[in-house]
């Protein structure tokens, strides 16, 4: 071999090592003595966590979610009963109202099903 080659192989040896593994220069990571983390005894218990914030809000969210809709079939009701009361000609005034608040209301029942 020649000079060059004998510096090549010398230099690839070199880095191979740091290239495979950890770096030369790392440290060893510190163990516990006797290397093992220690057992959990059966003395400790875990004692039930209360339910969280985040759950009362969505159990309240759906019984909110619960009592809007059901008032959403009332008005929808209310509202097929006086379009079938009236003329084919006039139709009410209330009518156009109840149907904005139906709408209102469906948008707001949307937007609480989107964030359940």
């Amino acid at each position: 071999m020649t000079r060059t080659n004998w510096l090549r192989a010398g230099i690839l040896l070199a880095v191979l090592p740091g290239m495979v593994g950890q770096p030369l220069w790392s440290q060893q990571r510190r163990q516990r003595p006797g290397g093992r983390i220690p057992p959990v005894t059966s003395e400790e218990t875990v004692s039930p966590t209360p339910p969280s914030i985040s759950r009362r809000m969505l159990r309240s969210s759906y019984e909110q979610l619960q009592k809007d809709v059901a008032e959403l079939a009332e008005l929808a009701l209310a509202l097929k009963e006086e379009i079938s009361q009236a003329n084919e000609d006039v139709l009410p005034l209330s009518g156009v109202k109840k149907a904005e608040d139906i709408e209102k209301l469906a948008k707001k029942i949307q937007g609480r099903i989107k964030n359940l």
